[in-house]
C-alpha cells in the first residue's frame, strides 16, 4: 500500500473512532449523576435507559430500525452500547460511590484514549477483528475451534490506556479520597480489561462491560486491604 493510501486509511479510521468515542463520552453523565443526584436515582435512571435500549436493540437486530455508528461485526450481535450501560449499572450497584465514579471515568475517558491510540495501529481489535478469523482459517482451524484463547493489544495501546487511567486517578484523588495504590491498581485493572481479550469459542467479553466492573472490583479490594 502506498504512503498516501496509508495516510488516508489511518485518517478514515481515526475519524470513525472519534465519532464513536463522542457517543462514548456520554457516559460521563453517570459519574456526574452519582455526584449530584446520588446512587439510587442514578441506578434507576440507568436501569430505565438500559431497558429502553434493549427494546431498541431487539428491533435493530430484527432489521426494523438502524442505529448510527454500529460496527460491522455488531450488525448481527448485541452492540457495545448495551454492554456499556450494563457495566455502568452493575458498577453503580456493586461498589462504593467514590470507586464507581473513578471506574466509570476509566471507561468513558480511558477507553476513549485506547480507541484513539488503537486507530493509529492495525489489528488492535482483539475481540472481533476479521483478521482473527483470517488467521484461524490460514492455520486450518475455524475461528471458534479453540475453546479457550487469549489475545493482547499492542504494548503502546496498553501503555496509553494505563497512563490515561492513572492520570484520571491522580486528578480525581482530591475529590474521591482514594489512596494512590487504590487507583494505581484500578488503572492496571482497566488496562488489562481493555487490552487482554480472553476468548471462549472465538468470542470475548466486551470491554465496555469488563473495564468498569473489573477496575471497580480491584479498587474495592485494594481499599479493603489497605484498611485491614
Amino acid at each position: 500500500m502506498l504512503l498516501p493510501d496509508l495516510v488516508s486509511d489511518w485518517r478514515n479510521r481515526l475519524v470513525r473512532e472519534m465519532r464513536r468515542k463522542a457517543i462514548h463520552l456520554s457516559g460521563l453523565s453517570v459519574p456526574l449523576g452519582l455526584i449530584l443526584l446520588g446512587r439510587s436515582f442514578t441506578a434507576w435512571a440507568l436501569a430505565l435507559v438500559l431497558a429502553i435500549s434493549l427494546v431498541l436493540e431487539a428491533q435493530r437486530l430484527k432489521g426494523r430500525i438502524s442505529l448510527p455508528e454500529v460496527r460491522e461485526h455488531e450488525k448481527t450481535r448485541v452492540a457495545s452500547y448495551i454492554y456499556y450501560m450494563a457495566g455502568c449499572l452493575l458498577t453503580v450497584l456493586l461498589f462504593p460511590e467514590r470507586v464507581a465514579i473513578v471506574a466509570i471515568l476509566f471507561l468513558a475517558l480511558g477507553d476513549t484514549v485506547s480507541g484513539l491510540a488503537g486507530s493509529i495501529l492495525k489489528n488492535c481489535d482483539v475481540r472481533s477483528s476479521p483478521a482473527l478469523a483470517a488467521q484461524a482459517t490460514a492455520s486450518g482451524a475455524s475461528p471458534g475451534a479453540r475453546i479457550l484463547a487469549w489475545r493482547v493489544k499492542p504494548l503502546p495501546v496498553l501503555a496509553a490506556t494505563f497512563g490515561a487511567c492513572l492520570f484520571i486517578g491522580i486528578l480525581t484523588a482530591s475529590f474521591t479520597g482514594l489512596a494512590w495504590p487504590v487507583y494505581l491498581c484500578g488503572a492496571a485493572g482497566a488496562a488489562f480489561a481493555d487490552g487482554v481479550a480472553v476468548l471462549v469459542r472465538g468470542r470475548g467479553l466486551d470491554d465496555n462491560f469488563s473495564i468498569p466492573v473489573l477496575s471497580g472490583a480491584v479498587m474495592s479490594g485494594a481499599a479493603l486491604a489497605m484498611a485491614a
